[in-house]
This record gives structure tokens, C-alpha cells and sequence, in this order.
């Protein structure tokens, strides 16, 4: 049995030792190729993750939420018809941060250019508006696939469009308060 198996393999040893050197490389090109592949849909993955509502959520801190409070302040506590931005960033450093983008004096919208390293969008609803996201709003979210907070005096919501639901964050104008985030952070982390 041994002489038959050996018999039968010796002419694809042969046929492996006089292929050319490039097969190899086509296979090591190809290996690579599916290892960088697997690297990017894992990468990929991690961002999915990263840009979850629960996940932005735990990275709020004191400099971000006193973002909201002076975007919240700049349309005169909601009484305004116009809208302020701020943007969550994911940092070079694995940090997280606050980009205020100020106010274009739009009415009822607001108008930015998006940054690739946003994580989530956070926007002040007009008293006389839904406090909830709108139909604008979830468009936006479900373009860049990030989470988009209204904060206004009823409340903080935000739209998840990892499993598109709108939930209350926050009630009132709690959301101003580092101190009122401490047990939300703490639930989402």
C-alpha cells in the first residue's frame, strides 16, 4: 500500500518542484489579500460597535456635555427656530471629543459637512418642535450610519439606526448635568 501511495505522489511532487516560484507568490499574494480582508471586516465590525448608541453614550464626558449646554445656550435655551450641531468624534489618540459646529442661522435645519471620524451627531430641537428625532433627522442617521441625539427641554432622544428605534435618553433639561450622567454612562458602558 505504502509503494502505491508513494507511486501516485511522486508524480505531483515532481509537477510541485518544477512549478515556477510565482505560484507561490499568486498564493502568498492571496493569503494576504484574505488577511487583509479579514483585518478590514473586523475593523469594520469595531466601528459597527463604536457607533452604537449605548457605545457613544459611555463616552460622554464632562467636555461634551458642556458642548451641549453651549449649543443649547446658542439658540436661546430652544426658544430659537434655528438648530445647533455638535459632532462626536473618534480621535487619532482613541480618544473621544466634542466638535461644536456653531450656528448657519437656518431655520428649523442646520446644514455641515460631514467629518469621517464622527461617531455620532448631537442637535438642538426648537421648544416648538418634537423633541424626537424626525424623519430628516433619522434620514442623516441611517446615510452615515451613526446615532443622532435631539437635545431639547423635554428631553434627550436618540435614534439608533443599528436596530432604528428612538429612545429617551434623558428627561427634561437633565441632560446639562455631568451629575445626571453618571448612572446613564455607567448602564451603557
Amino acid at each position: 500500500m505504502k509503494r502505491v501511495v508513494l507511486l501516485l505522489l511522486s508524480p505531483a511532487l515532481v509537477l510541485a518542484s518544477a512549478a515556477p516560484v510565482h505560484c507561490i507568490n499568486i498564493a502568498g499574494s492571496l493569503y494576504s489579500s484574505l488577511s487583509n480582508a479579514v483585518e478590514v471586516s473586523r475593523t469594520n465590525a469595531e466601528l459597527v460597535s463604536k457607533r452604537n448608541a449605548d457605545f457613544v453614550i459611555s463616552t460622554f464626558d464632562k467636555p461634551i456635555v458642556d458642548s451641549f449646554s453651549t449649543a443649547w445656550r446658542r439658540v436661546g435655551n430652544g426658544t430659537l427656530s434655528e438648530e445647533s450641531v455638535v459632532l462626536i468624534l473618534r480621535m487619532a489618540n482613541g480618544g473621544y471629543s466634542a466638535r461644536d459646529l456653531g450656528q448657519t442661522h437656518e431655520h428649523k435645519k442646520f446644514t455641515f459637512r460631514w467629518h469621517p471620524a464622527t461617531i455620532a451627531i448631537v442637535h438642538t430641537h426648537p421648544n416648538s418642535s418634537s423633541p424626537k428625532p424626525q424623519e430628516e433627522d433619522l434620514a442623516v442617521a441611517d446615510k452615515y450610519r451613526v446615532p443622532i441625539f435631539t437635545i431639547t427641554s423635554r428631553g434627550m432622544y436618540v435614534y439608533d439606526p443599528t436596530n432604528r428605534k428612538i429612545t429617551k435618553v434623558m428627561e427634561n433639561l437633565d441632560w446639562l448635568e455631568i451629575s445626571k450622567w453618571k448612572g446613564i454612562i455607567a448602564k451603557h458602558q
